[in-house]
């Protein structure tokens, strides 16, 4: 994953609440494209910045939970 890439939201499969609340954010935010890569949280581990044009917000998410699905070229 990198800078300028088009993410969404990974689908997780850990229960059936947790797989509803995944889908309900794809559903609000739709794609969006990676703007920053940082290490934060605690322990520190992979975070990207995301821009979500359908909303025109940024949010901070790790890495692991989202997927790509246009890459830079």
């Amino acid at each position: 994953m990198q800078v300028g890439d088009m993410v969404t939201r990974k689908v997780c499969k850990r229960g059936e609440g947790r797989r509803a609340h995944d889908l309900q954010l794809r559903r609000k935010y739709g794609h969006g494209i990676v703007v920053s890569k940082q290490m934060a949280g605690t322990p520190a581990h992979p975070c990207i910045t995301v821009w979500y044009p359908r909303v025109n917000k940024r949010y901070d998410i790790a890495e692991s939970l989202m997927e790509v699905i246009g890459e830079v070229a």
